[in-house]
C-alpha cells in the first residue's frame, strides 16, 4: 500500500516538474540565475556561497533544471570603487539582483550600490542599512531591506505608550532625516483612525535639535513645566549623552519622569537608571538577514518564472540605452513575498520595499548600565499582527522605583473657560473702578494678542459650580470669557484635498489647541466634541425645545365687534333700516295711522315719520328708552314688538360672545413640537432658527429626517441666543430651537413665551476637558457627588427656579380681565361720537347764524319796502287834498304866489325811514295869502 502510494507521488512530481519545464519553454525563461553580492566580511561572503550552494537543492524554492550562482565583492568604503566594482564584478556578470550589507566604515557605500543597481532597476536587498532616506524610492527606485528603517520604532513606542496608558508625550528627535521620519511615522500612527478615538496619544511638545549638541539645558527648561512628564527621544549615541548629562543636572530623571529611546540612544555611557530603550531583535546577525534575502529572491524568481517572460539583465555599466523591464517586475515580486519562519522571524515588506513584523526586544537600564529585556514586541502567528508583552513587575522606574509613574504632572492653577448663557452665567461688564461683588467672580475677555479686551464680573450656576469643583478637587484657577463669544463650531479646511481634516473654533478649539485647561458652561455633550476632548459625567441632564411667543388675541381698535363677523355686522346694519323704512310705510297708510289726538294743551300730534321711525328702530335694537315718535298702526306696533325680541336676541349673543372672546378665551402654541408639519415644510411661511455651530446645530446636521428642516434654517441662524430670543419677543422670529433649560428660564421670566412640545434630541451639559486630562475622573466623581449631596438641586433652586415658575401658571388659571388694551375700540367710539355732535353742532350753530341774517336782511328789506310804501300812500293821500283846494283858489282868483316844496329834509328823516325817491316834483304851495 505505502509503495502505491510513492509511485503516485513521483508521478505527480514529475508531472508538475514537467508542466514547469513546458511553461519555461513557452517564455524561454533562463535556466539560471546569477545572484550578486556586496558584503562587509569574508566570513559574509563565506556564508553567501554556502547558502546559495544550499539553495539549489530545496526544491520549494527552485524548481528542477533552476540553478543559482553567486557574485560576491567586499564593501569598499570608498563610495566611488564600490560602484565601479559593482559594474566590472557583479552587473558584467548579469546577476538578477544584489545583497548588500552595511560598509564598515562610511556611510555612503549602500547608497554607491543603491544607485548603481536601481540605474538598470536591478533590484536590491539591504540587510542591515537602516537609514530613512532609503525608503524614498524617487531616489532608491528599486532598494528593499529586510531591516526596518529606525522611524518604525514609533509603532511600537505608540503600542507601549497605550498599554501604560500614557496619552500625552514630549518627542525629542535630532533634525535629520530619521529624526523627522520617526516624528512623522508617530504622529500618523498614534492618531490612526482604526484606533479607539479615546485612546489617541497627544504630543504636547516638541523639540528638534541640530545634531552635534553641546548643551541642552535651555530646551529642557522650557518643558520642565509642561503638563507631560513622559519623554520619547530619538538621537545619536554622542547627542544622547549630552541630553541625558543635563537632564540629570535638572532632576528631569528622577521618580516621576519616564524615558524611551531608540537603539542608538539606549547605548549612551551614561543611560540613566530606569530608562527603556528598543533592541531590534537579529539587527547584528548579518548571516541570518543574507539567508532570509536569498530565500525572499529565490521565492520571488519562483513565482515570477510560472507566469512572466523572463529576459537577461544588462552586463555592461556602458550600455545605458535600454532599461531591464524585467527588474521592475521582479522588484515587485520579492516586495509581495514573505517569509513565515525566516532566520530573522516573519519576514515581509510594505509598499516600501522596507521590513514590516521585525521583532524588538523592550530594555531597561540597570544600575551600572547593565540592560535587561523586560518585554518583547514580535509577530503573532494566531492574529496576525504584532504583539507587545510586558513584564511590568520587573521594570525598574525612574528613581529607582518600582511602582509606573503617572505619566503626568497635575498643574494645580487651571485656565477656565466660560461663556454668557442665563441662568447658567451672568457676565457684568466693569470699569476700573469698579469691583466684582462677593457672589461674583472677574471673567476677562482676551482678545487675538492675549490682551485684556474688556473686564466683566461672571456668575451663576456654573460660577458656582466652579467654586465647589474647586473646593472639592484642590485646584485654583483662572476664569476668562470665550474669545470669540462662542461655544465652539469645526470647520473643514481643504475639503477636496486628501488631507482634510477638522479645525474648532469657540470654546472647543481653545480646549482641543491646548490654550485652555477646562470649561465650565452650559456645554452640551454630544459625540462631535467628544472626540476631540473629554467630557465630564452631565452636571445637568436636558434636551431641546422651541420656544415661541404665545399668540396674541385681537386686541385691535375694533376688538369689541369680534364677537361677530362682519357679515353679520352688515346685516344688522342694514335690518335697523329696513325695519325703519317698513315702520314708516306701515304707519303711513295704514288707515289708522294718520288719525289726529287731541292732546291736553291742545295741540295735535302728527303721524310716525321716516326721522322717527329710524330713531324709534336705533332704540329699541340697543336697549335705549323711545319718548316719542312711536308707531301708531296696529301692524306696525307688530312688526315693532317682532324687532324688539330679534334686537334682544342679538344684544344676548353679543354680549355672552364678547364674555368669551375678551375673557374667556385662552391662546394655545402655534406648534406642536419637532414633528410639526408646519415646521418640516418648508413651503409654510414660519421662521425657525437655532444659534450657529451649535450642539443644536450639530443635531440638526446628523439627523437625516431633519435635512428639509435644516436647509430652511441654516439662512436663518443667529450668532447667539440672545439675539435670537429677543427676535422672538420682538415678533421678528417665530420659533427658536434651543437648550430646554435655557427656554424653560426664559418662559419663567416672560408669561407671553412659552416652550411648545415635548423634548427630543436629550443630552447633558458637561465640565470640558483636554483629551487625557488627568482632571477628568477627579471632576467626573466630585460631580456625581454633588448629584448626591443636593448640591446640584440648591444651585437649580438658586439660579434657575428662584423665579418662581408658577406665577404663569397661576395666571393661566384665573379668568383674564378686560382692559383698555381690549376695550379701546368703544372708547375711541364714544370719542368719535363726541366729536362728532361737536362737529354738527358747530355746523347747526354756523348754519342758523346764517339763517339768522338772511331773515334779518329779509325783515330790513320788509320794513324799508312797508315805509316806502306808507310814505307813497301819504304822499298819494296828501296830493289828493291838496289838488281840491288849488282849483278853489284858483276858481275864487288867487294868483300862485309859490310852491310848497314836499322834500323831506335829510337831517330830520330818521334813519329807519325808507328814502324818498329824489325824482319826485317838488312843490311849495303859497300860503302867504292865508289868514289864521
Amino acid at each position: 500500500m505505502w509503495f502505491c502510494y510513492i509511485i503516485l507521488a513521483l508521478a505527480l512530481s514529475n508531472h508538475i516538474v514537467t508542466a514547469d519545464i513546458e511553461d519555461r519553454r513557452r517564455f524561454s525563461n533562463p535556466t539560471y540565475y546569477n545572484v550578486g553580492g556586496v558584503l562587509s566580511s569574508n566570513e559574509s561572503v563565506a556564508f553567501f556561497k554556502d547558502t546559495i550552494s544550499n539553495l539549489n537543492f530545496k526544491d520549494q524554492y527552485v524548481p528542477r533544471g533552476v540553478t543559482y550562482h553567486d557574485y560576491s565583492i567586499l564593501m569598499d568604503p570608498n563610495p566611488i570603487k564600490t560602484a565601479l566594482n559593482v559594474c566590472k564584478d557583479l552587473i558584467g556578470h548579469r546577476v538578477y539582483a544584489v545583497i548588500v550589507s552595511h560598509p564598515l566604515t562610511g556611510e555612503l557605500s549602500p547608497a554607491a550600490v543603491s544607485y548603481t543597481s536601481g540605474f538598470y532597476h536591478i533590484p536590491v536587498i539591504g540587510i542591515s542599512s537602516r537609514d530613512s532616506a532609503f525608503s524614498d524610492k524617487n531616489i532608491h527606485v528599486s532598494f528593499l531591506r529586510t531591516v526596518p528603517p529606525y522611524s518604525h520604532q514609533a509603532d511600537v513606542w505608540v503600542d507601549v505608550l497605550k498599554h501604560f496608558n500614557y496619552m500625552k508625550v514630549i518627542v525629542i528627535h535630532s533634525s535629520d532625516t530619521d529624526g523627522r521620519a520617526i516624528l512623522g511615522r508617530f504622529q500618523t500612527t498614534s492618531q490612526s483612525i482604526d484606533e479607539d478615538v479615546d485612546r489617541k496619544v497627544v504630543v504636547e511638545q516638541v523639540i528638534e535639535f541640530e545634531p552635534g549638541l553641546d548643551s541642552f539645558s535651555d530646551r529642557l527648561i522650557d518643558v520642565k513645566s509642561a503638563q507631560a512628564r513622559v519623554f520619547l527621544m530619538y538621537a545619536s549615541k554622542t547627542d544622547a549623552e549630552i541630553i541625558f548629562r543635563d537632564a540629570t543636572y535638572l532632576n528631569m530623571t528622577t521618580t516621576g519622569y519616564v524615558w524611551m529611546v531608540t537603539e542608538q540612544a539606549l547605548d549612551a555611557a551614561n543611560a540613566p537608571e530606569g530608562l527603556l530603550g528598543l533592541r531590534l531583535v537579529n539587527a547584528t546577525n548579518e548571516h541570518a538577514h543574507i539567508q532570509d534575502s536569498i530565500y525572499v529572491l529565490a521565492s520571488a524568481i519562483r513565482d515570477m518564472n510560472t507566469s512572466e517572460e523572463i529576459h537577461a539583465p544588462p552586463s555592461d555599466c556602458d550600455n545605458s540605452g535600454s532599461i531591464w523591464t524585467t527588474g521592475r517586475l521582479l522588484f515587485d515580486y520579492i516586495r509581495r513575498q514573505s517569509l513565515e519562519n525566516g532566520a530573522t522571524g516573519h519576514v515581509a515588506f510594505d509598499d516600501h520595499g522596507d521590513r514590516v513584523h521585525a521583532e524588538y526586544d523592550m530594555v531597561n537600564v540597570r544600575a551600572q548600565g547593565e540592560h535587561v529585556a523586560v518585554g518583547k514586541y514580535f509577530y503573532s502567528k494566531e492574529t496576525q499582527k504584532m504583539r507587545l508583552e510586558l513584564k511590568e513587575h520587573e521594570i525598574i522606574w525612574m528613581g529607582r522605583s518600582l511602582s509606573k509613574p503617572e505619566g503626568f504632572m497635575i498643574p494645580t492653577h487651571l485656565k477656565v473657560l466660560t461663556i454668557e448663557e442665563k441662568p447658567f452665567v451672568y457676565a457684568r461688564r466693569i470699569f476700573d473702578d469698579s469691583d466684582c461683588t462677593p457672589e461674583e467672580i472677574p471673567c476677562p475677555h482676551y482678545n487675538a494678542s492675549d490682551d485684556i479686551d474688556y473686564m466683566f464680573c461672571c456668575k451663576g450656576f456654573c460660577i458656582d459650580l466652579l467654586r465647589y469643583l474647586s473646593k472639592a478637587i484642590n485646584f485654583t484657577y483662572s476664569l476668562a470669557l470665550s474669545p470669540d463669544g462662542q461655544f465652539g463650531n469645526y470647520i473643514i479646511r481643504n475639503l477636496s484635498a486628501p488631507g482634510a481634516k477638522k479645525e474648532w473654533t469657540g470654546l472647543i478649539g481653545e480646549l482641543v489647541y491646548e490654550r485652555a485647561d477646562m470649561i465650565v458652561a452650559p456645554l452640551t455633550i454630544n459625540p462631535e466634541r467628544a472626540e476631540f476632548i473629554e467630557f465630564s459625567k452631565p452636571f445637568k441632564y436636558q434636551g431641546i425645545t422651541i420656544l415661541e411667543k404665545k399668540p396674541s388675541r385681537s386686541s385691535t381698535l375694533v376688538s369689541f365687534l369680534q364677537p361677530f363677523s362682519n357679515t353679520l355686522w352688515i346685516l344688522v346694519m342694514v335690518s335697523v333700516h329696513v325695519v325703519a323704512l317698513v315702520l314708516y310705510l306701515l304707519d303711513r297708510f295704514s288707515p289708522f295711522g294718520r288719525f289726529k289726538l287731541a292732546n291736553i294743551d291742545g295741540t295735535e300730534e302728527d303721524a310716525l315719520n321716516l326721522s322717527s321711525a329710524i330713531w324709534f328702530a336705533w332704540g329699541v335694537l340697543l336697549n335705549s328708552g323711545i319718548g316719542e315718535g312711536t308707531p301708531r298702526s296696529f301692524s306696525a306696533r307688530v312688526l315693532g314688538m317682532v324687532w324688539a325680541g330679534f334686537a334682544m336676541i342679538i344684544v344676548a349673543s353679543y354680549t355672552a360672545n364678547l364674555a368669551a372672546f375678551l375673557v374667556l378665551e385662552r391662546p394655545k402654541t402655534k406648534l406642536t413640537g419637532i414633528n410639526d408639519a408646519r415646521l418640516r415644510n418648508t413651503m409654510e411661511n414660519l421662521t425657525c432658527a437655532t444659534v450657529k455651530g451649535s450642539a443644536v446645530d450639530m443635531y440638526f446636521r446628523r439627523q437625516v429626517e431633519l435635512s428639509n428642516m435644516y436647509r430652511t434654517m441654516e439662512a436663518n441662524n443667529y450668532d447667539n441666543a440672545e439675539q435670537a430670543i429677543q427676535d422672538v419677543k420682538n415678533g421678528k422670529l417665530m420659533a427658536f430651537i434651543w437648550d430646554s433649560s435655557r427656554l424653560e428660564f426664559e418662559a419663567a421670566q416672560d408669561c407671553e413665551l412659552v416652550t411648545a412640545g415635548e423634548l427630543f434630541g436629550r443630552s447633558g451639559y458637561g465640565v470640558g476637558l483636554q483629551k487625557g486630562s488627568p482632571w477628568a475622573d477627579l471632576v467626573t466623581l466630585a460631580i456625581l457627588d454633588f448629584h448626591e449631596s443636593g448640591i446640584m438641586e440648591s444651585l437649580d433652586n438658586q439660579w434657575i427656579l428662584r423665579n418662581n415658575m408658577l406665577n404663569c401658571e397661576e395666571n393661566e388659571k384665573t379668568p383674564n380681565t378686560l382692559g383698555l388694551k381690549n376695550m379701546a375700540g368703544v372708547f375711541i367710539l364714544v370719542a368719535a361720537g363726541i366729536v362728532g355732535g361737536i362737529v354738527l353742532i358747530i355746523i347747526e350753530v354756523v348754519y342758523k347764524r346764517h339763517q339768522i341774517r338772511k331773515q334779518k336782511r329779509m325783515e330790513i328789506a320788509r320794513h324799508a319796502a312797508d315805509r316806502w310804501r306808507g310814505t307813497v300812500e301819504k304822499r298819494k293821500s296828501l296830493r289828493a287834498s291838496i289838488l281840491p283846494s288849488q282849483r278853489r283858489a284858483k276858481s275864487n282868483g288867487f294868483k300862485e304866489a309859490g310852491t310848497i316844496s314836499l322834500v323831506v329834509d335829510r337831517s330830520a328823516r330818521r334813519r329807519d325811514e325808507p328814502r324818498v325817491p329824489r325824482y319826485l316834483p317838488a312843490y311849495t304851495p303859497d300860503v302867504s295869502h292865508l289868514v289864521v
